[in-house]
């Protein structure tokens, strides 16, 4: 039961798990300051912005490509512009490595 409890925590955000554990504080694990949202903890969070953007420039020198600096493209990985193909196939595995590590 403590591994479930434990794997639970860290799949659910700090607004969700603040209301399950009284204890527990609601705001964001990284900044600290606002609200623990999935969508904070993952791109409007100050430390997750400096992370993508990071993430961001490394793909755009190594492409030589301007990349949109959205949510839905770093991610989901879909992206408005059209890319080519060997390009867009690097970005998506570079995004999916990424957001492994970030978690």
């Amino acid at each position: 039961i403590k591994s479930q409890n434990r794997q639970c925590t860290r799949n659910l955000p700090p607004s969700r798990l603040a209301k399950m554990l009284p204890n527990m504080s609601p705001n964001c694990w990284k900044c600290k300051k606002k609200e623990g949202t999935f969508f904070h903890m993952w791109w409007s969070c100050t430390e997750a912005q400096k992370y993508w953007q990071k993430i961001r420039n490394w793909l755009e020198e190594m492409t030589r490509e301007q990349i949109e600096f959205k949510p839905e493209s770093f991610l989901l990985g879909i992206f408005n512009k059209q890319l080519p193909k060997k390009v867009e196939y690097t970005i998506v595995h570079i995004l999916t490595v990424a957001r492994l590590a970030f978690a």
